[in-house]
């Protein structure tokens, strides 16, 4: 029974924060790229399949450019969302990174986990009862 509430209850979180990236990429699409591009290289190397990740890093490193207070909606702005999209930026170069020198399979992984969580924490913070 408490394997059955544990799954219950990571279905119901991942439902959530799918949900929450959605529509956060609704209204900002740049973030709506950078989710698609970020969920199928982290669940891919969760599974551990790095090629995902490997083939699209550079990609991601662009995507992560256009990311900008600019463009970034009005109603997301604040100095820790900002704050945390620098470091959404950084983590993703540095992800790059690892990936064009070669760097082992563990070192990209866990380094992408942490970019994933950096991720998820800009779209928590980009819901109207955590802001």
């Amino acid at each position: 029974m408490k394997i059955i509430k544990s799954l219950f209850a990571f279905a119901t979180f991942f439902v959530l924060n799918t949900v929450s990236a959605q529509a956060i990429s609704e209204r900002w699409p740049q973030m709506g790229t950078y989710q698609e591009i970020i969920s199928k290289s982290f669940h891919a190397a969760k599974d551990g399949n790095l090629s995902v990740i490997k083939t699209n890093s550079e990609n991601l490193v662009t995507v992560a450019e256009s990311l900008s207070v600019e463009n970034m909606p009005e109603e997301f702005r604040n100095p820790k969302t900002i704050e945390s999209l620098v470091v959404l930026k950084k983590k993703t170069k540095a992800v790059n990174d690892l990936v064009q020198r070669q760097a082992g399979d563990a070192e990209i992984k866990e380094a992408l986990s942490k970019l994933h969580d950096v991720f998820h924490k800009i779209v928590g913070m980009c819901q109207p009862e955590t802001k």
